[in-house]
């Protein structure tokens, strides 16, 4: 029997307008300290990392402690983009992501499967940040107000 579906974070059920309309966590931890970027990662990592730290900060979705979890992520579409680039068809090996076993039957090559692992890995820790496009359609960010001028109008200008 298959556990159901993993909770989602109070804040992201905030931002998607609380679709469910179930009471939410009030007792949710909170924590505010910064998410800083582990100094491990390879060098594709970090660069996923500085990708989308920016706009996941721009609506508070991480703090200190997702450290591990984004990190993760980051790893994932790491993988990702290097076993794709080993599964690049070459002269002497047109088709890569396959590999004939000593039993004759082609079977999937080692980076195939390094991918198929990584792309499975890159949507799991997705869904946990809601980055799939079916998730944001039920996530709602504040609209970013304009900075007006209370006086403004007294003296005739906006």
């Amino acid at each position: 029997m298959k556990p159901g579906p993993a909770p989602k974070p109070t804040k992201l059920k905030l931002l998607a307008g609380n679709p469910g309309r179930r009471p939410l966590n009030e007792d949710e931890p909170e924590f505010n300290g910064e998410c800083i970027m582990p100094t491990w990662l390879t060098p594709g990592a970090k660069a996923e990392w500085e990708r989308i730290v920016p706009g996941l900060k721009s609506i508070g979705l991480i703090t200190e402690v997702d450290m591990a979890a984004l990190a993760g992520y980051c790893i994932a579409v790491d993988q990702l983009e290097r076993s794709t680039m080993l599964l690049q068809p070459t002269e002497d090996k047109p088709t890569p992501e396959v590999q004939v076993a000593t039993s004759g039957y082609e079977v999937p090559s080692g980076a195939e499967l390094m991918r198929r692992q990584a792309m499975k890995d890159v949507r799991a820790f997705a869904a946990e940040f809601g980055f799939t496009p079916a998730q944001r359609t039920r996530i709602k960010t504040p609209k970013k107000k304009e900075n007006v001028n209370p006086f403004a109008a007294v003296n005739g200008k906006n």
